[in-house]
C-alpha cells in the first residue's frame, strides 16, 4: 500500500513540476474520495469532529458517515447549532453529542457569533464563523458590528471529553474552529489515539501556527497536503490514496 501511495505522490509532484495534471492532483488529494475508497458503506467508522455546527451545513462528512456503522463524538459549543446537531444525529446512539467548546485550560469561554435574528441578512456561511476571536468576524466588512453578539459557553479540555467517552479509536479527526484549530490539534493525544486521517481548517491560523500545525502532523507520521482552506494529514501505512 505504502509503495503505491508514494508512486501516486511522485506522479502528482511531477505533474505539478511540468504544469500539468491539475485534475489528477485534485482527485488524488480529495478527502471525500479517500474516505469513500478506504471506508466502504455499511462498515464500521469512528470519528471525532470538533466544531460540528449543525452536523450538515458546509460539510460533506454527515452524508458520508450516515451510510456507515458509526461511532464517534461531535462537539459544538453554540446552543442553537448544537440543538440542530442533536436532531440530525438523533437516530445514531453511538455518536456522542457534546455541547461544549474545547479549550486548553479554561472551563468557560466567550464566543463571538452573528445574532441568530440577523443571520438571514447575510450569506448562509456566516452561520459557520463563530469564533473565540472577534476579528474572524469583523474582517468581513459587510458584517455590521452591532449584529455580532457574544455567547458564554462551557469549555473543557479535548482529551477530557475524549477519555470520558470511552471510545477506543478514531479513524478520522476533523477540526473547524475558526482560528483555534492548531490549539485543538495540539491538545490531542496522538500517542494514545492515532486517527488514520486528520483534517483541520488552516486559513485562519497565523504563519507560526501554520508551520507548527504542519510540523505536528508530520512529526506524528502523517503525510500532509492542502485542500482548499484545510490541511490534511494521512497515515500512508493505513490509508490508500
Amino acid at each position: 500500500m505504502i509503495i503505491k501511495n508514494y508512486i501516486y505522490i511522485f506522479f502528482a509532484i511531477l505533474s505539478k513540476t511540468f504544469g500539468r495534471g491539475k485534475y489528477f492532483r485534485k482527485k488524488l488529494f480529495s478527502t471525500p474520495r479517500i474516505l469513500k475508497e478506504n471506508f466502504p458503506e455499511n462498515n464500521e467508522f469512528s470519528f471525532l469532529q470538533v466544531g460540528a455546527n449543525d452536523g450538515v451545513s458546509f460539510d460533506f462528512l454527515y452524508h458520508f458517515v450516515i451510510k456507515r456503522e458509526i461511532s464517534g463524538i461531535v462537539i459544538e459549543p453554540i446552543k442553537e447549532y448544537y440543538n440542530e446537531l442533536c436532531e440530525n444525529y438523533k437516530t445514531f446512539n453511538n455518536v456522542l453529542k457534546v455541547n461544549k467548546a474545547v479549550h486548553e485550560k479554561d472551563n468557560s469561554a466567550i464566543i463571538y457569533k452573528i445574532d441568530k435574528t440577523k443571520v438571514n441578512l447575510y450569506p448562509k456561511w456566516v452561520k459557520g464563523i463563530a469564533s473565540f476571536d472577534i476579528t474572524n468576524l469583523t474582517k468581513f466588512e459587510f458584517i455590521k458590528k452591532e449584529h455580532i453578539i457574544t455567547e458564554e459557553v462551557v469549555a473543557e479540555h479535548l482529551m477530557k471529553i475524549v477519555l470520558d467517552s470511552k471510545i477506543q479509536y478514531f479513524d478520522y479527526f476533523q477540526i473547524d474552529t475558526e482560528g483555534y484549530d492548531y490549539c485543538v490539534v495540539k491538545m490531542f493525544d496522538f500517542f494514545k489515539f492515532k486517527p488514520k486521517i486528520v483534517k483541520a481548517e488552516f486559513v485562519n491560523l497565523t504563519t507560526k501556527e501554520k508551520d507548527e500545525m504542519k510540523k505536528k502532523l508530520v512529526n506524528n507520521g502523517y503525510y500532509v497536503f492542502y485542500e482548499g482552506l484545510d490541511i490534511v494529514g494521512v497515515n500512508l501505512k493505513k490509508i490508500s490514496l
